[in-house]
């Protein structure tokens, strides 16, 4: 049979030739990556680095503000501002920039700390000193440091340590403790370090330290402290001891330790230091690491710019500029900073209203941050300027950055233009700010050099409102100062302890004092709304009334007569209040602690113990008196219990003047759109309307008994009659003298004018102005005359013939 041939199988062939061409496939795709990477890579790379995009963020303009007639108080210039940013791919040597640049920039610094303190800073910002101690020099700061190194523990003792020793160890060989007491052990370590220190007569202040200050005070008292960490707390602190006294070096270990080696184990054990430096040389280098903490802002990111030194000379400019290869990372920008409105004269201007803006503090940054503030944005810190910080600040344009590898730019392009902030216009006229400042100043300083007057007479405050709108007309201090300093550091850091600290508080909102005799207006109308009396009662004033167990004694010896609720105002009468609190007491029989809370309500009432709403910010509600005796209720009708602010003085006395309507005080009237034209005003966003928080629970005619009362103060026979002798308005007053407790008292005098229909109230504080024998009206009722002079020569009309009327009670939201 022949045989019969099997059919070749194909498929072997074709799965050949399928892996040939794979196989030619991935070597294409080889040879075009080859190429790619390897011919035109550097192009790509090129190309790439184009479209490597930043935003930038460029600043907004911040709005102005203006007085009400469209003067610009506040408003931004121009300077020059010295930046750097670290340019990635490059190693910048920021201490030999920084080192640079402090021989170009004049120094801010006026005052310099200790040697052991420029130590500190150096190693804080990790840099270095220019020190040679010499051999002897070396050889003997190498014992005292090996005196210290013997003196550290063997880390076998560690874990047998007691709590304090550990936190002692743990301090000594330079590490940071937590917080290491409670309350109870906090209170414990005060009481042993006040009781120590009675013993050596040196007065300090313990409740204000930090815990560790505090054990730092206790270790160099050497006592005996008590403390007891938690035991995960203690396990941890223990292994950190541990390694810190691994890393120590023998003493032996010293031999080969550069100066700067020594120096930082001198910071370490916080040993005391001669850094044989010249006065020249220490100067110097602190100016350099003030430059250098800058450069190494943390909180930034790396590609942020950061301010070196804002508003520097066009000298120090023009000599960065021909050294900028020398200066890498160093720019010079023009940016914005804030103008303030200066006097005529030079002087300075709304110093406690207008505020200031700063550079956004570390632990508040990442609540702004949240908010879309950058890192570099500055803020309103107080004033007008935080208050209507939403307001001011613009809205930042965009710049996207096209960069290289090395930070280089290559391109930029204008993504969003800045927008300007809002511009605020006030309710007050520059011109009457500005006379009441010089009216303050001079009477001030002409009442300070009377040889009756207390050397502890160091302040003056003076407040003019609206009664009818709540509008602040004018707010001054004295001694003040120049708003325009926060934005000049050198001229900052040398008036700040002499000029800026003790006048920086707005005493207006944030200080509160006894209202004395001011407060009797309110006391008469408590005692008529409460029928305690009526308003043509009289009593017979023999100088004095019995009050609980004390006899309480009138101003003037013998007392003034037959005195009813009109009188009683006009001549200041002591002895009235007395009767009219005691009646008060007795109503309330066995219980008469809960009469204060009849006070409390008629305070509140008329802005007293309250916050006022008025529009600047950290507003205090005043100081309640803690006790409740008896006798107290006196005091209090007599104005010498709870102590007020300034502001709410000043809405009380409004309340009385429009006839019993509370209207929140405000600077602002008006918010409008803000505009890079100077000389156009933008658009009105807002208008501050009056508002009225409440009508006073008094009858209308007894709050008119104490009007007829005040303006009887202003008559021949009242307290204050001289000083408004004359006018031709109208004036209705009432002084205070307070008692402080101290050697010195407080004038205060308030009042409205004119009488018939009061467009302007006023108040006038001068703190530890008196002595006993001094009238109150001495020392504050030119200054309130004067005030009233200025406003009806800007404002003719106003006062002798006013023609707005009181608010009506429609007005309330």
């Amino acid at each position: 049979m022949e045989e019969t041939k099997e059919p070749k199988s194909h498929i072997p062939m074709r799965l050949n030739i399928l892996f040939l061409i794979v196989f030619l496939f991935f070597a294409a795709i080889i040879l075009r990556l080859a190429f790619v990477q390897l011919v035109e890579g550097e192009q790509y790379r090129h190309e790439l680095e184009k479209f490597s995009i930043r935003e930038l963020p460029i600043s907004a303009p911040r709005g102005r503000i203006l007085d009400k007639n469209g003067v610009v108080l506040v408003s931004n210039k121009p300077v020059y501002t010295v930046q750097y940013v670290e340019e990635q791919g490059k190693d910048i040597d920021e201490e030999k920039v920084a080192d640079r640049l402090a021989k170009i920039l004049i120094p801010d610094i006026t005052k310099f700390g200790t040697d052991k303190e420029l130590l500190k800073k150096t190693i804080d910002l990790r840099s270095t000193l220019p020190v040679a101690f010499g051999k002897d020099g070396t050889s003997k700061l190498k014992e005292q440091i090996t005196a210290k190194l013997k003196a550290v523990p063997k880390q076998e003792d560690v874990d047998k340590m007691t709590d304090f020793q550990l936190v002692k160890t743990a301090m000594y060989v330079g590490l940071r403790v937590r917080s290491p007491f409670d309350d109870q052990e906090r209170r414990e370590v005060i009481k042993k370090l006040s009781a120590n220190l009675k013993a050596t007569g040196e007065p300090t202040d313990f409740n204000n330290l930090s815990d560790t200050e505090l054990l730092k005070n206790a270790i160099s008292a050497n006592l005996d402290v008590s403390l007891t960490l938690d035991k995960e707390d203690r396990t941890d602190l223990a292994k950190e001891v541990k390694t810190q006294i691994r890393l120590l070096p023998s003493p032996a270990g010293l031999s080969d330790k550069s100066d700067m080696d020594l120096l930082r184990l001198v910071n370490l054990f916080g040993m005391d230091i001669d850094l044989r430096l010249s006065e020249e040389q220490r100067q110097f280098q602190w100016h350099k690491l003030s430059l250098l903490q800058e450069m190494r802002s943390p909180q930034l990111a790396s590609y942020i710019p950061r301010r070196v030194k804002v508003n520097i000379s066009q000298a120090e400019m023009f000599q960065i500029e021909e050294r900028r290869t020398e200066l890498p990372g160093i720019s010079v920008e023009l940016e914005p900073v804030r103008q303030i409105f200066e006097d005529p004269d030079g002087s300075a201007f709304g110093t406690h209203f207008l505020g200031y803006i700063n550079a956004i503090k570390p632990e508040i940054l990442k609540e702004y941050v949240a908010q879309g503030y950058n890192a570099i944005d500055r803020i309103g810190v107080t004033g007008l300027e935080a208050s209507y910080e939403r307001y001011l600040r613009g809205k930042d344009g965009i710049m996207d950055v096209h960069v290289n590898k090395n930070s280089e730019t290559v391109e930029k392009t204008l993504r969003r233009a800045p927008e300007p902030g809002n511009d605020l216009v006030l309710a007050l006229d520059w011109r009457f700010q500005s006379k009441v400042e010089a009216i303050l100043k001079e009477e001030f300083e002409a009442f300070k050099k009377k040889p009756t007057t207390p050397k502890e007479f160091k302040d003056a405050h003076v407040l003019a409102m609206n009664p009818n709108t709540g509008e602040v007309l004018a707010m001054a201090s004295y001694p003040d100062y120049n708003l325009n300093l926060y934005y000049d550091r050198k001229k900052f850091n040398e008036n700040y302890s002499s000029l800026i600290l003790p006048n920086e508080a707005n005493r207006f909102i944030y200080t509160p004092y006894p209202p004395a005799s001011t407060y009797k207006p309110l006391s008469v109308m408590i005692a008529l709304q409460e029928g305690l009396t009526t308003p043509n009662e009289t009593i017979n004033d023999t100088g004095g009334y019995k009050i609980g167990t004390s006899y309480k004694r009138n101003w003037k010896p013998g007392g003034h007569g037959m005195v009813n609720a009109r009188r009683a105002l006009q001549v200041s009468n002591n002895t009235y209040m007395y009767i009219m609190a005691d009646r008060l007491g007795k109503r309330g029989g066995d219980n008469y602690v809960k009469q204060f809370s009849i006070l409390d309500y008629y305070n509140a009432q008329f802005g007293l113990g309250v916050k006022t709403g008025v529009d600047l910010p950290g507003e205090s509600s005043g100081r309640p008196n803690p006790y409740n005796y008896y006798g107290n209720l006196a005091d209090a009708f007599i104005g010498q219990y709870d102590l007020f602010t300034p502001m709410q003085i000043g809405q009380y006395v409004s309340t009385i003047a429009n006839g019993g309507y509370r209207i929140r005080p405000h600077l602002v009237n008006e918010i409008r759109r803000g505009t890079t034209d100077p000389k156009k005003p933008g658009q009105t966003l807002t208008l501050i309307e009056p508002q009225v928080l409440n009508r006073v629970d008094i009858d209308p005619k007894y709050i008119q008994v104490v009007r007829e009362g005040m303006r009887l103060v202003t008559q021949p026979g009242g307290t204050v009659s001289r000083a408004f002798t004359g006018l031709p308005f109208t004036v209705a007053a009432k002084s205070g003298t307070a008692q402080t407790g101290k050697s010195a008292e407080n004038a205060l005098v308030v009042g409205f004018a004119p009488y018939e229909n009061p467009q302007v109230v006023f108040v006038v504080i001068a703190p530890n102005s008196l002595r006993d024998g001094t009238s109150s009206s001495d020392a504050t009722g030119p200054i309130a005359r004067r005030l009233l002079e200025a406003y009806n020569e800007l404002n003719p009309g106003v006062l002798t013939h006013g023609v707005v009327p009181p608010p009506s009670e429609t007005t309330q939201p």
